[in-house]
């Protein structure tokens, strides 16, 4: 009953809080009015008349949008006249867009949608094509997206999409981590295996069994979702848990004896008490609780986590008493028999899609502002937040820009940063279209990551990791279409998976792991894997030809 109330409640509030639209003109590309324009100090011609953009940015807390907000959405109406209405829910996003669909009822811009849902969003009519657009309004996107742009060209070359956080950065995501000071503490003994990873681990929670109240310390807590396979099947020499031949054939990671020797490496952590085992049960918040009171000697993930509720944490908690070497460090480690170690795939097209609905009265305007969004001044705004005050990253007088020194010292020392103040300012806040590659001058979106090679951290996690990044765009451009049985039976093999994998983890003996991973291998197959893998293989094949 509390569900259907909910999804009643979200109705009405995108019912009240989307204004109307009449259907756009669909003639083609329309002059931009500007009775008087005027250029401003970012290069912006200033309309006379105010351009409104309202768009549906996907889950997120209303409240915290609404703060972190306030201040940027005001600078841009004073300095462009241009308004940008963002809306989000605290429910999930393809739940909202479908009460979209259903009610008829949504924004002239929805941003950040999984591609699948875009894809579905074009095929019923919703997404208008952007060609002539960016034709005459968006000479930057078409310079700087480049390759990237005709990637999400449907087979016709028509454009309903753009993408969020495009391009490329050989910077590391993912690794196998630990605690450095614990790691100094037992002799900062060489590691290159999974084997030895383990044996390290070991030895540190050996040295450190409980922490400060008295709790029990584990060599290694991973939370739901936390991209566990994604890390340590690449150790494996797995590509996101696809092993690939030399043919270009997928084979899904429970169909591998790679797959196999994952689980069984986990199970060892589990029976010999160095896995937490809440692991497949934590919340991000209990995984978090749990780092920031010292609990974990290890973690395998992402590895902004541990910076944040490691070193990030424990020097506002602590104080005096934290040292430089209180931090989680990373490292990358192979299997034996593995070629290479796939711990880092990026996605050139980014995580999500744009679309221009069919509510929107003037495309062009909104064009224009995703134009100006990925220039050079245009990323340094949206990205990095308003300019010019004490927790800005940036100073900019309106000739000639730099970096706010206090705030980058604080970044390359790796210090406390107050985040949450800094993001008061805007930053990231507004992405609609954003890349994440290197501006003319060489910076990034990414204010922390401008300093990679002046961070001693930095440069130690680039370097020890810079051979495992790769790109994989084209598995990640796979469409799953909502009507196709395959995308049915990949969410019952998912779902297979997410309660028989931490099973086998958590088997009290080494033969019931393999036993309860042998059983899951056959029930996914039952299911159809072996479909969905013919289907991947096939989409990736003409992905690869198609992008030469």
């Amino acid at each position: 009953m509390k569900k259907i109330a909910c999804i009643f409640l979200i109705f009405a509030l995108i019912t009240a809080f989307i204004p109307g639209c009449e259907p756009k003109n669909k003639s083609g590309a329309q002059e931009l009015k500007s009775k008087q324009s005027v250029m401003n100090e970012y290069g912006w011609e200033v309309p006379e008349e105010t351009i409104e953009i309202t768009y549906y940015g996907g889950k997120d807390n209303p409240e915290w949008v609404k703060r972190s907000t306030e201040r940027i959405h005001k600078y841009i109406f004073e300095k462009f006249n241009v308004r940008i209405n963002k809306i989000v829910y605290d429910a999930e996003m393809d739940e909202i867009l479908n009460l979209m669909l259903a009610s008829g009822d949504y924004p002239e811009v929805i941003a950040g949608m999984y591609p699948d849902d875009a894809a579905l969003w074009v095929k019923l009519g919703k997404a208008i094509e952007l060609s002539p657009y960016i034709e005459e309004y968006g000479q930057n996107i078409k310079n700087k997206m480049g390759k990237y742009l005709d990637r999400l060209r449907d087979e016709n070359g028509n454009l309903y999409m753009l993408a969020v956080e495009w391009g490329m950065l050989p910077i590391a995501d993912y690794a196998v981590q630990l605690r450095w000071d614990w790691y100094k503490e037992i002799g900062s003994p060489e590691f290159s295996t999974p084997d030895e990873y383990y044996e390290v681990l070991k030895k540190m929670t050996e040295k450190h069994p409980l922490n400060m109240n008295g709790e029990k310390v584990y060599a290694l807590g991973v939370y739901k979702n936390s991209n566990i396979i994604r890390t340590l099947g690449g150790v494996w020499g797995l590509k996101d848990g696809w092993k690939e031949d030399e043919d270009h054939n997928l084979t899904f990671w429970t169909n591998t004896q790679e797959g196999l020797e994952m689980a069984k490496y986990l199970n060892r952590f589990y029976r010999e008490g160095l896995m937490d085992p809440d692991s497949f049960v934590n919340t991000y918040d209990d995984w978090c609780a749990k780092c920031i009171n010292e609990r974990y000697a290890g973690f395998i993930g992402s590895w902004w986590v541990t910076g944040t509720n490691g070193h990030e944490a424990w020097q506002k908690i602590k104080g005096p008493e934290w040292n430089d070497d209180m931090r989680f460090v990373h490292f990358s480690i192979k299997a034996p028999d593995a070629e290479t170690a796939y711990t880092n795939p990026k996605n050139t097209l980014g995580w999500g899609r744009t679309i221009i609905t069919d509510k929107c009265e003037q495309p062009a305007n909104i064009v224009k502002w995703w134009n100006f969004e990925i220039s050079d001044l245009g990323n340094k705004l949206i990205s990095w937040g308003i300019p010019n005050e004490e927790y800005s990253a940036w100073n900019y007088d309106g000739e000639s820009w730099s970096w706010n020194e206090k705030q980058k010292s604080t970044i390359i020392n790796q210090e406390y940063f107050d985040w949450e103040t800094f993001y008061m300012l805007g930053s990231t806040a507004y992405w609609m279209v954003m890349g994440k590659g290197y501006n003319s001058d060489g910076t990034s979106v990414w204010f922390d990551q401008n300093f990679r090679e002046e961070s001693k951290w930095f440069k130690f996690r680039d370097e020890n990791l810079k051979d495992t990044i790769f790109d994989f765009s084209e598995y990640y451009a796979i469409v799953y279409s909502p009507d196709d049985p395959i995308t049915i039976k990949k969410q019952q093999v998912d779902n297979i998976i997410n309660s028989e994998f931490a099973k086998a983890v958590m088997a009290k003996t080494e033969k019931e792991c393999e036993k309860i991973f042998m059983d899951l291998r056959e029930k996914v197959n039952k299911m159809g894997l072996g479909d969905i893998e013919d289907f991947v293989t096939g989409e990736y094949k003409e992905n690869m030809e198609a992008w030469n």
